[in-house]
């Protein structure tokens, strides 16, 4: 890892780490609703050891897992990534360009929902298939987002999802998550207590 991303990392990482603790005092508007550190050394892994080329995350907040994924790609792959926060995408563009990633990555701004829609259709006329998806959004869409996700992933591929079991406050609407997640045909799942609690998807037809 060079030292301009690993600098923007730690900075990124330290931030996280203070809103988890101190959640309650800073506004909505201000929060980076971010993995936790420990979230993107995980995901760095598993990118580099399944030589992941392409992509695609849903739900962008500032860029801090987009720059762990980011990171662990060749020279030639690139991170899709949605969101619809034109504040949150300002700062994630700043923060790509001191991280020195930004050419690995492509912004789609817009409703979630509607952007994947858009590139479903896309994909239907002969776009390639990714290799890793990732959900970090809305809770209430989840289910929504892997389907789509899962619609554009290759066989063997691997689509995951943050907040899995923290906070707490999510759990109604993960539990209507997971339960669609185990009846889904044609994939392998566990949950991995890392940070927030990750769901981990493999594709296997």
């Amino acid at each position: 890892m060079n030292i301009k991303t690993g600098k923007i990392l730690d900075v990124l990482g330290k931030r996280a780490r203070y809103e988890d603790k101190h959640y309650e005092k800073i506004p909505h508007e201000k929060r980076m609703l971010a993995i936790t550190p420990d979230t993107g050394i995980f995901y760095n892994s598993v990118i580099r050891a399944t030589r992941a080329k392409r992509i695609l995350e849903i739900g962008l907040s500032v860029g801090y897992s987009t720059i762990w994924f980011a990171e662990a790609l060749p020279n030639n792959g690139k991170v899709i990534s949605i969101e619809q926060n034109p504040d949150k995408v300002k700062r994630a563009r700043r923060n790509f360009t001191k991280a020195g990633v930004s050419d690995k990555i492509q912004i789609r701004e817009g409703n979630a929902k509607k952007v994947l829609q858009e590139m479903l259709s896309e994909f239907k006329k002969g776009r390639t298939l990714f290799d890793f998806v990732f959900i970090d959004a809305d809770k209430e869409n989840y289910p929504y987002y892997f389907q789509a996700g899962l619609a554009m992933l290759k066989k063997g591929g691997i689509v995951c999802a943050d907040n899995i079991l923290y906070p707490t406050r999510y759990q109604k609407s993960i539990k209507k998550y997971l339960a669609l997640v185990k009846k889904t045909p044609n994939t392998i799942t566990t949950i991995i207590p890392i940070g927030n609690g990750q769901q981990f998807t493999v594709k296997t037809k």
